[in-house]
């Protein structure tokens, strides 16, 4: 809790008398539909009763703590939102984002910031070990505080949003005709999920895999939305090269994440018009997050009209684990395959400083 000239600022759990101060807010974001927050209210409460059941939800329900500046005289002000996602079915990592409703009145951007990670970090519920954040890369104060929190950058990214005059139907329809032979964009499922791993952890550091703690089975819960992956057929065999996943961050429009692997396959370039073209008939058209380096992308997304966005970067904090309390199954302790190493020889006497008779 912060503390100034009368005013202070705390974090709590959403509660119902939050939505209410949220609407009567004067100059509250009028972006943020108050059925979202009803929404995220009802995955909150089904959090706290997650932990109590023998076998966990895996539904991925999104916690909400609000940042609340009150006083004395003043009545209270939510200031901002910071949500927080697992990011795989163990709960092991969870994504955290801020939103910001309204600008505090007596307390300075970074101090809230401040207070909701601590809150987030300190969570009972949550209770993982690693954590991701993400941040305007540009954004010196806000990266500075990261920093100081623990977080690192792991990677950057570029975002790019959809075209300003979308195609008409025909043209889509005759786009989605010309995906090369071969080439198939096909949903996330059990049989390519393990493939689709394999290409995003190739995609980002040791570091980042670390922090994620992914598995195949964690993509499953990731389809809809427009996730896809692009394969390509050979004898009888499917390969996948590419990849789009949802990322959803906050209550921005609907994002999708352009994964490949390290080497570029002409291919990619040949069967992704098909794909945007198929994202743009969506009610809801997403935005595309693209490794902030990866130029061939970039260019396939330029010459579709897409329209390039500002840099995102992506930060981690993690609590390494020692190795003997992960579960790691088919690895014993060396004691168990050695044995207890003994000298061939008794020890010696150990020397005494008693003088000599």
């Amino acid at each position: 809790m912060a503390a100034t000239a009368g005013f202070r600022l705390r974090a709590e759990p959403l509660k119902p008398g939050h939505l209410a101060q949220i609407a009567s807010a004067p100059d509250a974001c009028t972006t943020i539909e108050i059925s979202a927050l009803q929404s995220l209210l009802v995955q909150s409460w089904f959090s706290r009763l997650e932990r109590l059941l023998p076998d966990p939800l895996n539904a991925r329900l999104t916690r909400v703590i609000a940042l609340i500046e009150s006083s004395s005289e003043l009545s209270d002000q939510i200031a901002s939102l910071l949500l927080m996602r697992s990011s795989n079915r163990r709960n092991s990592c969870w994504h955290l984002d801020v939103l910001s409703l309204t600008s505090p009145r007596h307390f300075s951007r970074q101090q809230g910031l401040r207070l909701l990670i601590q809150h987030a970090l300190s969570d009972d519920i949550s209770r993982c070990r690693s954590w991701l954040v993400r941040c305007d890369p540009t954004d010196r104060p806000q990266l500075d505080l990261l920093r100081e929190l623990g977080f690192q950058p792991l990677r950057q990214g570029r975002i790019w949003n959809p075209p300003e005059q979308v195609p008409s139907l025909s043209s889509e329809q005759h786009s989605y005709t010309e995906l090369p032979p071969g080439l198939c964009w096909s949903p996330i499922n059990r049989d390519n999920a393990r493939q689709l791993l394999a290409l995003e952890q190739s995609s980002i550091s040791p570091q980042h895999r670390q922090i994620l703690d992914r598995q195949w089975c964690d993509l499953l819960d990731l389809k809809g939305g427009g996730s896809s992956v692009l394969t390509v057929e050979r004898e009888g065999d499917s390969q996948v090269i590419a990849g789009l996943i949802r990322r959803p961050w906050g209550m921005d429009s609907p994002r999708l994440e352009l994964l490949r692997g390290p080497a570029w396959d002409e291919r990619i370039g040949a069967g992704l018009p098909a794909a945007l073209s198929e994202l743009l008939k969506q009610r809801t058209f997403p935005s595309l997050l693209v490794a902030d380096d990866d130029h061939q992308l970039g260019e396939v997304l330029g010459n579709q009209g897409w329209r390039e966005g500002p840099q995102e970067m992506m930060l981690g904090r993690s609590i390494w684990r020692r190795v003997n309390q992960r579960s790691l199954a088919g690895i014993r302790p060396i004691e168990s395959m050695l044995g207890r190493l003994q000298p061939q020889h008794p020890p010696l006497p150990t020397p005494s400083l008693a003088p000599r008779r």
